[in-house]
């Protein structure tokens, strides 16, 4: 749906609308310290799921913040930058701290009282979304993302917690929250990002100006941005089973076996089988109970189950039956062969080489190193150092991301573990679990989208300039006149 407004007028006429849009990710100008709640900070009204939560890392948009679903052509409650003193952000607007008051709990060395808003009902429930797509505060928006609360009812007194998915005792607090919603007292750890300004297409992780890896990204609905490339959150490398799903780009499968065993041995619907009771093992679809005697009768036969009987103890399987390898203790058939198919080992300190056993000529001084130890390998570099050309040598690699360039060792420099070589520069670490609504992968860590205040959000991210929010999703907002 689209917006299309008269400036001569005050009327405004609704119309059809193809094509929806994504998120356009940019540097915040500054990473808030006030104590903004989970209707500010998080995507649709709660926190952001499978990572960093409000103040550890912020990522901003194009958009107005990644809260709650805008109305068509309307905006959502939003604080500003910063409360007055003694306030804080709480359901979209500057409110009294609560941790103020005199009833407020005592907090452990290093953390301090915070106040926030957290459901109390599921807005999900009764919500029916198509295929694609995810209920996030009562709103289907594109995309498959975790919602851990969605389906979840709690007693009264409690909230679910949307980190685990339970339920958790409510430390009542006076503020107003809105429908479904209220204020919560917990003790959380200092905001390492209150105060922090970071330089344009930089955010904050941690207290630290990092580069934000998805600044000017542009993703289409349903897709969050990984280290500056947009991922399908529904689209997984594998299939995920009859009784799994594909959730923010990773199989999600709760196993279909029954308690009473009615399914041992079968598929479990998450590409596996059910556990067969003790003693059996799963074979052909079924389980199966292995034929082996305790007197070994069948040692080195087949079990009846697509196995091989064990062997007795000293004995090994040598062509379809049980050998006894003919290695004595005085080591006179070193290096030798077993009679079993293997090699007799050689006594300590030697190794095998052109079938003989062969003792490795590497002085301790290291007068060898990187030198052949004449049983066909090399005596070892001092750590940090490699074999090259018959010497030690040092690989140097340049630290500014750089790729794909010779060490000078024979090699050639790579990017660090989780990162991948790409065009000459390190693509950033990829993050795990995948990160949710609401949040960017930057550098193997998942950054809460904070979104300008002066645009709209919608979903479980920001819309561009010019871009309205119907149902959750962006939508182009055309002007007339």
């Amino acid at each position: 749906m689209a917006i299309v407004s008269s400036r001569a007028s005050s009327w405004v006429i609704l119309c059809l609308s193809a094509p929806l849009f994504g998120c356009d990710f940019r540097a915040p100008e500054a990473s808030s310290g006030d104590g903004h709640d989970a209707a500010a900070l998080g995507a649709a009204g709660s926190p952001p799921a499978g990572g960093a939560t409000g103040g550890a890392a912020s990522a901003s948009g194009a958009g107005g913040q990644a809260g709650g679903p805008g109305g068509a052509g309307g905006k959502p409650a939003v604080c500003p930058a910063h409360c007055p003193s003694g306030q804080v952000c709480l359901g979209g607007s500057c409110q009294p701290d609560p941790c103020l008051a005199a009833a407020a709990p005592s907090c452990a060395a290093g953390t301090t009282c915070h106040a926030s808003c957290v459901a109390v009902t599921d807005p999900c429930a009764g919500v029916s979304c198509p295929t694609g797509q995810t209920c996030v505060a009562g709103t289907c928006v594109a995309g498959c993302f975790a919602q851990p609360c969605n389906g979840v009812t709690c007693p009264s007194g409690q909230f679910c917690s949307p980190g685990t998915g339970k339920c958790a005792a409510l430390t009542a607090c006076d503020a107003a929250c809105g429908p479904g919603m209220a204020c919560n007292l917990s003790c959380a750890a200092a905001n390492p990002c209150a105060g922090v300004t970071c330089a344009a297409n930089q955010l904050c992780a941690g207290g630290t100006c990092v580069q934000n890896l998805c600044a000017g990204v542009t993703c289409a609905a349903g897709s969050v941005c990984s280290n500056g490339t947009c991922v399908d959150t529904c689209h997984c490398s594998s299939n995920c089973g009859t009784a799994g799903k594909c959730v923010q780009g990773s199989c999600v499968c709760t196993p279909v076996c029954p308690s009473d065993g009615s399914r041992a041995g079968m598929d479990n619907g998450c590409n596996g089988k059910c556990p067969c009771p003790s003693g059996e093992v799963s074979y052909a679809g079924a389980c199966c109970t292995p034929s082996c005697p305790s007197d070994d009768s069948r040692a080195g036969l087949s079990d009846g189950c697509g196995k091989t009987c064990a062997c007795a103890k000293g004995e090994t399987l040598y062509m379809g039956a049980c050998c006894t390898p003919n290695c004595p203790s005085d080591d006179s058939n070193a290096g030798k062969s077993d009679g079993c198919g293997a090699t007799c080992p050689c006594p300590k300190g030697e190794t095998l080489y052109m079938s003989a056993c062969c003792t490795p000529n590497c002085p301790s001084d290291g007068s060898r190193a990187g030198m052949a130890d004449g049983c066909g390998k090399t005596c070892a570099c001092p750590t940090g150092e490699t074999a090259y050309q018959n010497a030690c040598c040092e690989p140097f690699c340049p630290s500014d991301g750089t790729c794909g360039a010779s060490n000078g060792c024979g090699g050639t420099c790579g990017c660090p573990s989780g990162s991948s070589c790409k065009n000459g520069l390190c693509t950033g670490k990829t993050c795990s679990p995948a990160c949710g609504c609401g949040q960017i992968c930057n550098n193997g860590q998942c950054v809460g989208i904070v979104c300008s205040p002066d645009v709209v959000s919608c979903g479980c991210g920001c819309c561009n300039a010019g871009e309205a929010c119907s149902a959750g999703q962006c939508i182009p907002a055309i002007s007339l006149g």
